[in-house]
């Protein structure tokens, strides 16, 4: 078994690579390709793990598809927390990259979003919009400023807009606020199902996302999970811990949508944010979203 590693020192044996920036990771895949490899393990955040995955999905599939391992080294780990290398020592990490037979595998398809505006297809794990770009604008903008980085931002970042929902009337012609009004619909395999005001929309295939929030409910029969909550919003002390950590039978306010499927198409002027990055969606059609194909993660 030959194992291969991508280390992005700016988000923080064997063949080893050192992503110095992105323009040298289709190289470094290649190589990796060439030389056979089957488990790639992966040192960065959440944005290269994404890039690595498209690249693979898109470009090497049908002669280069490795297990992929990921360690938490990024500024956002939310993939990671959920499908990484369950163990941070990195004497741990090294020793199993040289040594060891994985113990636990987890399988995921990606969430493939096939047309954005720059025409680049994506395979991420997380797709949001609304509120939730405009908090990962400012959470990179202001939180990762002060230093904080990780479950920390996050954890900032959603304090700062509760206490702003709470302490403060809602405006929603203020747009400097996150809490505001979006404009999106979405349909589910070809068939109508929501338009409206909404706070935000969130898309996945991840079992949790950050903080161990499950912002999800009804029941998982398709791959792909979309929720929304919407605007005005419900009551923060009523609704915030339900919604982020409530079972699959949990009520949910009037409005809110939990669905799952095997695609989804989005309609909505605001931008997107994909593990971290952001985008724009088409000009003139709904931006569309598919269930991608099925990688295997080393998770110890």
């Amino acid at each position: 078994m030959t194992r291969g590693l991508i280390v992005n020192p700016q988000s923080a044996h064997v063949i080893v690579r050192v992503l110095e920036n992105f323009s040298q990771l289709n190289p470094f895949l290649a190589e990796m390709a060439e030389a056979r490899v089957s488990e790639l393990f992966v040192s960065s955040g959440d944005g290269t793990v994404h890039a690595i995955q498209t690249e693979i999905a898109e470009r090497y599939a049908a002669s280069f598809f490795p297990r992929l391992a990921l360690l938490s080294h990024g500024t956002t780990n939310m993939t990671a927390a959920d499908l990484g290398f369950r163990n941070r020592n990195v004497k741990v990490q090294a020793d199993f990259i040289a040594n060891r037979e994985p113990r636990l595998l987890l399988r995921r398809p990606t969430l493939r979003v096939v047309n954005p505006k720059d025409g680049k297809v994506r395979h991420g794990m997380f797709l949001g919009t609304g509120a939730i770009w405009q908090a990962t604008l400012f959470c990179q903008d202001a939180i990762h400023g002060v230093g904080l980085k990780g479950d920390m931002a996050t954890f900032a970042t959603l304090a700062a807009v509760v206490a702003k929902s709470i302490f403060s009337a809602a405006d929603p012609t203020d747009r400097t606020r996150i809490d505001r009004p979006y404009q999106i619909g979405f349909s589910r395999d070809g068939a109508d199902a929501v338009n409206g005001q909404h706070l935000l929309l969130l898309a996945t295939t991840l079992d949790k996302l950050i903080l161990g929030t499950r912002p999800f409910w009804g029941g998982k029969d398709g791959p792909i999970r979309i929720s929304t909550i919407p605007y005005p919003v419900p009551s923060i002390a009523r609704w915030l811990v339900p919604l982020m950590y409530g079972s699959e039978a949990r009520k949910a306010p009037l409005g809110a949508h939990s669905l799952c499927g095997s695609a989804f198409d989005i309609a909505t002027a605001t931008p997107f944010v994909i593990d971290g990055e952001f985008f724009e969606g088409p000009q003139d059609r709904p931006l569309h979203l598919e269930t991608g194909p099925e990688f295997t993660y080393v998770c110890g």
